[in-house]
């Protein structure tokens, strides 16, 4: 029987707002939303170069503002033509940081990571004591999955917010770097204690080393702190599944459920072997063509149901299970053959 497994990191990198000032919890996607980042007009240490520049060109500074500004205004109307401004003024202001630092933003907004990059690099090269380039960087490289690098960007930071941390914790845990991983976050909680999404990553961390009593400990500590929440109370559920509490795992499968319906069938499986080892075979059936509406693929799902249907002496259900198997399996298990023979020996 297959046990239940932590779900994946659930949440996404920290991209501008310091984590004390956040109001919601963080999204269960990466990346799914667009980042929001500071204007590069208005960022501390940037206009270093550009100062030196304007000696020469009094109003250059200036000019350059305004064109970033006006860039950023058209970007919500005619991208093209405000690209075609920050891509002139990288030409004309060569020495200033900022408009590379604007045109990565333009590229962190569509996704396009690499060509960012190219240009945060530039901007670090005129910017060298930046500490904003050099988290953007980071960032970047962590949403193109080069974790290690990311890595060695936040590290160049001086003085570390609390952004960079939990970024570089995250990081770690995609590395599958675990015990760094742990030190960090808590770390972080000991700063920060009432953001759900630090309890999430170090709760999933924590069930990675079947370290189940202190996940649940820190668990209890996050209800305390920002109450009940959906992916906590799923987590709950995956931890007291694992270590194979089946009546506990059920309610909180429930409690979490009825918060926030589950998706994935695989949560569903174990959702479903929750019940049935408390004895509710019914309610298990019934979670597993949940699973099945969402995977209609999975042979496993449809094993288990036939067993329990078979068990409970439910033989024409069994026959439309089958019959619903044979839509989308073109080639049975060995299990589900056998399964489908029995039943209809049992029919006859």
């Amino acid at each position: 029987m297959a046990r239940p497994c932590a779900s994946p990191v659930p949440v996404g990198i920290r991209w501008m707002e310091p984590i004390w000032k956040a109001q919601a919890p963080c999204r269960i996607s990466s990346f799914n939303t667009l980042p929001t980042i500071p204007s590069p007009t208005a960022i501390p240490n940037c206009s270093e170069p550009s100062r030196r520049y304007s000696k020469r060109f009094k109003m250059s500074d200036q000019q350059l503002t305004n064109t970033i500004l006006r860039a950023e205004a058209l970007m919500k109307s005619n991208w093209i033509h405000g690209l075609n401004l920050l891509e002139k003024a990288v030409k004309d202001y060569p020495e200033d940081p900022r408009p590379y630092m604007s045109l990565a933003e333009f590229y962190i907004r569509r996704q396009l990571f690499d060509k960012a990059i190219k240009n945060l690099q530039t901007a670090s090269k005129l910017a060298p004591q930046n500490d904003s380039i050099k988290y953007l960087l980071g960032n970047c490289y962590f949403a193109t999955g080069d974790y290690r690098t990311a890595i060695v960007y936040y590290d160049m930071i001086k003085n570390p917010f609390t952004d960079v941390q939990y970024n570089k914790a995250l990081a770690l845990a995609h590395l599958g770097e675990t015990n760094q991983c742990i030190a960090l976050t808590k770390e972080l909680l000991n700063k920060v204690d009432n953001l759900p999404f630090l309890y999430f990553l170090l709760v999933e961390q924590l069930l990675r080393l079947s370290e189940y009593d202190e996940a649940l400990a820190y668990i209890r500590r996050a209800e305390q702190k920002v109450g009940k929440h959906g992916h906590l109370m799923f987590l709950k559920a995956i931890v007291y599944a694992q270590d194979q509490k089946w009546l506990q795992a059920y309610n909180a499968f429930t409690e979490a459920d009825r918060i926030r319906p589950l998706k994935e069938p695989n949560y569903l499986f174990s959702y479903a072997m929750s019940a049935l080892h408390t004895g509710l075979d019914d309610k298990a059936i019934e979670i597993l063509f949940r699973a099945v509406e969402k995977d209609p693929y999975n042979h496993a799902l449809y094993e288990q149901i036939l067993r329990l249907q078979i068990r409970k002496g439910r033989y024409k259900d069994a026959i439309e299970t089958v019959e619903k198997a044979e839509k989308y399996i073109t080639r049975f298990t060995p299990v589900l053959n056998l399964l489908k023979s029995r039943i209809k020996q049992e029919d006859t």
